[in-house]
């Protein structure tokens, strides 16, 4: 039977025609009047303050008026965000992109004063209002933000911080993502964008892999300053509004971001304790597939070599499609009818095009609430797994997209966990339908692969930014400063496991520019280990004959945003997070694949 063909560009004009349509300009202006409006009402925050009833009756109009002009903004962010990674250089999209971030910031500055209001409010009246329907949607975050009110400025530094975040904070991050769409090389003799040369990575041919590396790395090597400065900026920014923010109860990065990330330094703590135990797992998976590679000198050019097997065919993107969805239905079915779905509805986006940004993600829109998927797709086995990564974050966002919004925003931690477990379960689906042990042998590569990302690559990104966070303490990091530290990171936890390191990793990896996170790499890590225990517990269950384990997975991600990682795991697997107990259970899980994997290769 012939495979159904799919759209592989983004089909977004039912949410607008296009970037200039007149429909979205007719939207942008509805925001902004309804904005200047609460911006109007707002001015009576004062007056109902003595009365209950009142108090609440004006925030449950603020709530109201205010969930429509965050729906437009954030409609139009996302579309021009879809854009501008179809395009690095679509200038209309980085206007577009502009307009949105400053219409979304001047929405948090009028809100701002009910932020500073609902974050310091004795307990009892706190609970008081959040015993409303309405405003209890919100009550999971704001109790989380309240754990923190100490660290809150005045209402209008706290606007002023939003203001200058615009075109401060935030306009670092846009750079690097222009710089990413900027970069051209000349690979093989063909002139390609960062995202092409990336998947050469992935090439057979090591000598290919070699020359896509040197080229992505000189690539950055010409940006060095400019990225130094970007990451500069961002580090900086954090630091001092923390200093600014600390003049009560001193916070380091690190606790800034268990708290935005909503675990506890205690599980953090555990977690990297366990994977420094561990570790020899990660460099034993990369001894293997050195050894199968008939590579003695293993290099960073060689982290996404795939298995040499006869076989390396590419896979078309309707294959993977079908090899996901499949995976996906056994199970729960109505998962793998999504996959089909994302891909008949056009809500993947796959197709190489010219300055592409680099790399893949997930994002939704808030209305309606779409997911959409991000990927240049190919043909590889890792991109399989890849776009079954992303669909899992998709499959999360689908299952939620009934919940009020504050809910369906989850922390990075949680967030991974709905992905790795996508990926576990194609993994998996693939390694029991394989033919032959070469079959065999190309699958179990893939889960070696994972642990030597993810024990070993990972932590070595986490180190790296603690030493960078503690160095622009210091003052500024140069970019032959940033290069030792990424040396110093990897040697750490690489070992001997690698020739040589990645000494412009810093620069070439998007997550240390990213504006709005810090440390966006240990979730990965957490989100890997915990699907692994979640998965081993679903799968019992399932084999034990035990009804609707599908829908004890969609409960566990439901509360991802109401919920504290501890919390939820507590309530759906009964244990606790911060002893060492749960994640030895994980990375024994890891060790299982490894020798099945040494086995595979005979």
């Amino acid at each position: 039977m012939q495979q159904r063909v799919y759209p592989q560009q983004w089909q977004n004009e039912h949410i607008y025609p296009s970037l200039d349509s007149s429909v979205l300009e007719a939207d942008m202006s509805l925001a902004r009047a309804s904005l200047t409006e609460l911006s109007g009402f707002m001015a009576g925050l004062a007056g109902v303050q003595g009365s209950p009833q009142a108090l609440q009756d004006f925030l449950r109009e603020v709530r109201l008026r205010a969930r429509h002009i965050r729906d437009i903004g954030w409609n139009i962010a996302v579309l021009a965000a879809c854009r501008g990674s179809q395009d690095a250089r679509d200038g209309l999209a980085k206007q577009l992109a502009s307009r949105a971030r400053a219409l979304n910031a001047d929405l948090f500055k009028a809100l701002a004063p009910v932020e500073d209001l609902m974050l310091g409010l004795p307990e009892a009246a706190f609970e008081q209002l959040m015993a409303d329907p309405l405003l209890g949607e919100e009550a999971y975050r704001l109790r989380h933000e309240r754990r923190l009110q100490d660290q809150r400025l005045p209402v209008e530094a706290e606007q002023l911080v939003i203001g200058l975040g615009t075109d401060g904070l935030h306009a670092w991050g846009n750079l690097y993502n222009d710089l990413v769409g900027k970069i051209r090389l000349v690979i093989d003799g063909r002139e390609m964008g960062l995202a092409e040369a990336s998947n050469l990575l992935s090439s057979p041919l090591r000598a290919l892999r070699r020359e896509a590396f040197d080229a992505i790395s000189a690539g950055w090597e010409g940006e060095q300053e400019t990225v130094a400065a970007i990451l500069n900026a961002l580090n900086g920014w954090r630091l001092e509004l923390s200093r600014q923010r600390g003049k009560i109860r001193t916070l380091d990065a690190l606790d800034l971001s268990c708290h935005q990330s909503h675990i506890e330094r205690a599980t953090l703590d555990t977690l990297m304790q366990e994977t420094w135990q561990a570790r020899g797992l990660g460099q034993r998976a990369l001894a293997l597939m050195a050894g199968k590679l008939g590579i003695d000198d293993l290099g960073p050019e060689d982290l996404f070599a795939p298995p040499p097997v006869a076989d390396s065919r590419a896979i078309p993107f309707e294959e993977a499609i079908a090899i996901i969805a499949e995976a996906f239905a056994r199970f729960d079915p109505e998962m793998g009818e999504f996959a089909r779905m994302m891909a008949e509805r056009g809500w993947i986006d796959a197709a190489p095009t010219p300055n592409r940004r680099t790399g893949a993600y997930c994002t939704k829109f808030a209305e309606p609430v779409e997911p959409r998927v991000f990927i240049t797709y190919a043909g590889t086995m890792d991109n399989v797994i890849t776009l079954a990564h992303e669909l899992g974050h998709a499959w999360h966002n689908w299952l939620i997209r009934d919940l009020p919004m504050s809910q369906r925003s989850y922390p990075m931690t949680l967030a991974e966990t709905a992905s790795i477990f996508a990926e576990t379960l194609v993994r998996s689906a693939l390694f029991e339908q394989a033919q032959s042990s070469e079959e065999r042998m190309a699958i179990a590569w893939a889960d070696a692969d994972g642990a030597a990302t993810f024990l070993v690559n990972i932590p070595a990104r986490f180190d790296f930014e603690q030493a960078l966070v503690a160095a622009r303490a210091q003052g500024y990091v140069s970019p032959s400063r940033l290069k030792a530290l990424t040396d110093e990171a990897w040697g750490r936890w690489y070992e001997g496991s690698l020739c040589r390191y990645h000494p412009m990793f810093w620069a070439a990896k998007a997550h240390f520019s990213i504006a709005g996170f810090g440390f966006y790499n240990y979730p990965y890590l957490f989100g890997y280990l915990f699907s692994l225990g979640v998965y081993q517990q679903l799968m019992s269950r399932q084999e034990a004959g035990e009804a609707n384990v599908a829908g004890a997975y969609r409960a566990l991600l439901r509360d991802t945003g109401r919920m504290s990682a501890e919390d939820l795991v507590e309530k759906h697997l009964g244990q606790d997070i911060r002893e060492p107990a749960f994640w030895q259970g994980s990375l024994a899980l890891v060790g299982a694949a490894v020798a099945r994997f040494e086995r595979s290769l005979g």
